[in-house]
């Protein structure tokens, strides 16, 4: 290796932000662990100074020789180090990230209802096992349908699940889309959706149980149905990610709720970007437990046996399935 301990001391220990931003980067506010490169799409740098992810690129994320490699052109890791060391940045400082003006959200726009639903309803009903009576519940209130949009350059057509989050005056404020298939990972939110607007499953008592992805509160409701509870009792939330935002607002509007219970998914391998396992579902859910016992509510938290309540529910259809096979061969001797 053609560099001293030291040098390799120095290479580790500089400031990827500083060395970003002396070499022509843009930073900009991202969350609490982040900066956001500005114009790179996804692309985030650690405040700690040790690393990136770029979540618009599969598989792109390292460390600052890693970042040289791949965002300034460095052709192996020497060309690499030696960009580095001729770089004194090696102190961490503050950088001042003025703040960014919204602009201002534009109307929501839902996109075409397809011809029918039945690529909706059978995806959801066969692959995802959530019960008929749910799924047409959702559809009849419009929160659930069957989306088709074409692209202006291809002419393709693209069939999509839609679901939808309302203002207490009715109006569409929130929609994600999510392709009908097993195989696709497609999922997107549509353009001007306000997350404080989740999609939601309204009820009538005192509670309400809050998931991440609207697929796991219909499955949640199902396993009540499965198991004799009556779904349409409770409330369900989702929050289209990790955030309490969804559910704050639907507070405002319910003041008849009392109990809230945290179903966030169980991220048993989920990692930290420096590869530290961390269950982001369950530690949110613990978080947001904290803040809303605070504010006098009481808080539960519901741990899915799997990764998820949809996992969970495909699951329970299995014992099912295989328990009536038993019992039909049993019949049978």
């Amino acid at each position: 290796m053609p560099f001293t301990e030291e040098q390799m001391q120095q290479i580790y220990n500089t400031n990827l932000i500083d060395f970003a931003v002396q070499h022509g980067f843009e930073i900009e506010k991202g969350d609490r662990n982040t900066v956001h490169v500005k114009h790179s799409g996804g692309l985030y740098l650690f405040k700690h100074g040790r690393g990136y992810v770029c979540f618009s690129k599969e598989g792109s994320k390292g460390n600052i020789v890693d970042f040289v490699q791949e965002y300034m052109g460095a052709s192996d890791f020497k060309s690499a180090a030696e960009m580095i060391l001729n770089c004194r940045a090696y102190e961490q400082t503050e950088h001042y990230i003025p703040p960014v003006e919204k602009k201002l959200r534009g109307d929501l726009v839902l996109p075409p209802k397809d011809k029918n639903f039945d690529r909706t309803i059978a995806y959801l009903t066969r692959t995802r096992g959530i019960e008929k009576e749910i799924v047409y519940a959702m559809i009849e209130q419009g929160r659930v349908y069957g989306a088709r949009t074409t692209s202006e350059k291809t002419g393709y057509s693209f069939h999509n699940c839609a679901f939808v989050g309302y203002d207490e005056g009715g109006k569409p404020r929130y929609c994600a889309l999510r392709a009908p298939s097993a195989d696709s990972h497609f999922r997107q939110d549509v353009e001007n959706s306000d997350k404080t607007y989740g999609f939601t499953m309204e009820g009538h008592s005192n509670r309400v149980y809050e998931f991440e992805a609207p697929i796991d509160a219909m499955s949640h409701a199902t396993l009540c149905k499965l198991n004799g509870i009556d779904w349409r009792e409770d409330h369900r939330g989702s929050e289209g990610c990790l955030s309490d935002k969804a559910l704050y607002r639907y507070l405002q509007l319910h003041p008849e709720i009392t109990e809230i219970v945290f179903c966030y998914d169980n991220d048993v391998d989920g990692k930290l970007a420096d590869g530290t396992p961390h269950n982001h579902g369950q530690v949110q859910a613990e978080v947001s437990a904290g803040i809303f016992t605070d504010l006098g509510y009481k808080c539960y938290i519901q741990t899915p046996q799997t990764k998820d309540f949809n996992q969970d529910l495909l699951t329970f259809r299995a014992m099912l399935q295989a328990g009536q096979g038993e019992a039909e061969k049993a019949v049978e001797r």
